[in-house]
């Protein structure tokens, strides 16, 4: 199967993948199934822009969008905003996106733990509420938003237990997505 007919397209955004724990295992998780195409922004990157032709046809093609980045100032990397800019912009007034679900994979790099991310914690506000661009770019352009995927406390002791459970609600998600569980398609 080629890379542009998978059911799943997952934008990975990490400047630096190779030195990462938690995105690398993210990325571990679902590389090697076959109904999903991955494509690393800061490995395709050309000096440019971004050729939203040959994204319209990668993603007519895929039944799910996803999102897969480090927090970044409450923010995905530079260089996924570009991408929205450039492609996003131009698919939000196609058919090719429309009534697709679009899933943000967040992995807090900041080293906060779920506690700091509600009201009243450390960092203010929940993990949602900071992601309500991502939600209101997928209801204008006709998607179907999912409840976000995070795995928190990067920084604390308990890092790798972690890791180990965003990686597990990560691939549940995603075989959710290409319909290989029963999960619901909202968490």
């Amino acid at each position: 199967m080629d890379k542009d007919s998978k059911q799943v397209v997952v934008l990975l955004t990490h400047p630096n993948i190779k030195e990462s724990r938690a995105n690398k295992a993210l990325m571990d998780a679902i590389s090697d199934m076959g109904e999903v195409a991955i494509y690393n922004l800061y490995e395709m990157r050309v000096e440019d822009a971004f050729n939203a032709e040959i994204w319209s046809t990668i993603i007519s093609h895929a039944s799910a969008l996803v999102f897969q980045f480090p927090f970044y100032w409450m923010s995905a990397p530079s260089l996924l905003k570009k991408w929205q800019d450039e492609v996003f912009t131009y698919l939000a007034k196609t058919p090719a996106v429309a009534g697709k679900a679009l899933l943000v994979a967040v992995v807090t790099t900041a080293g906060s733990e779920h506690d700091a991310y509600r009201s009243g914690g450390r960092n203010r506000f929940t993990v949602d509420e900071l992601l309500r661009p991502y939600q209101a770019s997928a209801v204008h352009a006709g998607m179907v938003w999912q409840t976000p995927v995070v795995a928190y406390g990067m920084g604390t002791a308990d890092a790798g237990k972690n890791i180990a459970e965003g990686v597990n609600d990560y691939k549940l998600k995603i075989e959710s997505l290409i319909g290989k569980s029963h999960v619901s398609g909202d968490w």
